[in-house]
């Protein structure tokens, strides 16, 4: 019997386990290879986690103090940074521990599941989130008279998108497996689809259909007749061009957000869907001597996307600047009078 499978955020094993022997061995790629990058690896890792969780978290302080932004749009962008922040801190230190502990998965069998069920889910709801703000905007910008979405009903979504994500989840959950090999001193916490190749395929194709592919279509084609809508638009009146200048720079403006905003999504996961399409396919495809290393790069690419959101989403947006520099003179004036904020912030 053999199993071969990485999963979305962890480490690679390659196990061989005869039916006739109680004998293990195991393959490994090159973890020699894979220690001399450490002290380059796990500075951008700690780098990812720092920005991540310091512009989530910043990002969600604006939205929960701040009255102006409580709204639908900032709840779906409050929802992303949580889920961004959470994958952060569950993803990152579990998957390098996970990669450059000589022994393997050193966290307990309870862990190993709840870790494993958390980073996928996390990344599925950041998708998701993303998919919704776009529709929302959508809705906002290309049908402006049309009843908007009521907190309820974005509640309702919000709650969707986490069931949907354990959902989606659950098939992989019970194909993971914890197991104790303590003859080699090494514990594995892997995902293995015994005897069932076909299954899990189907499982990994439809899941790239549903966390990549079609999220980014959705996306793009939002931004797209966004962006159509406000080319098409046209201040009312006999407007000179020196007067046309401001609502010029500004269609610019949106343009290049929605460009980042496409592309940042696109491109950050690109090379871990790719590597694992790859890998389905035929292992051999990748050099077993970069294997783990190359898998290590994917999942940095697609960790920074939790780095990218903040900045894309709400600091290239003139009113969650200025919240944000409000509160921070409000906490740091000496003296001030304990009301002095509150037209501003709920304390």
């Amino acid at each position: 019997m053999e199993a071969n499978h990485s999963g979305m955020d962890g480490l690679t094993y390659e196990v061989a386990v005869p039916n006739s022997s109680v004998n293990h061995s195991f393959q490994f790629a090159d973890v020699a290879l894979l220690q001399t990058f450490k002290p380059l690896i796990i500075p951008c890792y700690a780098l990812v986690v720092a920005v991540g969780v310091l512009g989530n978290y910043l990002l969600m302080f604006v939205i929960c103090r701040s009255r102006k932004m409580h709204n639908v749009t900032n709840l779906f962008i409050g929802n992303l940074a949580f889920s961004d922040m959470l994958m952060c801190v569950t993803c990152v230190p579990f998957t390098l521990a996970y990669a450059f502990n000589p022994h393997g998965w050193v966290f307990g069998r309870s862990m190993c599941y709840l870790v494993f069920l958390v980073q996928p889910v996390t990344v599925y709801v950041s998708v998701f989130t993303l998919t919704a703000i776009a529709v929302d905007r959508y809705s906002a910008t290309v049908h402006p008279l049309k009843k908007r979405t009521s907190v309820s009903t974005c509640a309702a979504v919000l709650t969707g998108i986490w069931l949907l994500s354990c959902a989606l989840v659950a098939p992989a959950i019970m194909h993971t497996y914890h197991v104790e090999f303590k003859e080699e001193g090494l514990t594995i916490c892997e995902e293995f689809w015994i005897d069932q190749e076909k299954e899990r395929r189907a499982y990994a194709y439809s899941t790239l259909l549903m966390t990549y592919i079609l999220p980014l279509s959705a996306v793009f084609m939002s931004y797209l007749c966004i962006t159509v809508k406000l080319k098409k638009c046209v201040a009312p009146g006999n407007r000179t061009k020196a007067q046309n200048g401001p609502q010029q720079a500004r269609k610019k403006k949106i343009f290049r957000l929605v460009a980042l905003l496409v592309s940042a999504f696109a491109v950050c996961w690109l090379p871990i869907h790719v590597f694992n399409m790859l890998r389905d396919i035929d292992i051999t495809l990748i050099n077993k001597r970069y294997f783990l290393l190359i898998q290590l790069l994917c999942h940095l690419c697609a960790m920074s996307s939790s780095c990218c959101n903040p900045f894309l989403y709400a600091w290239l947006h003139d009113r969650f600047r200025a919240e944000l520099k409000k509160m921070f003179k409000c906490s740091h004036r000496i003296g001030a009078p304990a009301n002095h904020c509150r037209g501003t912030v709920v304390l």
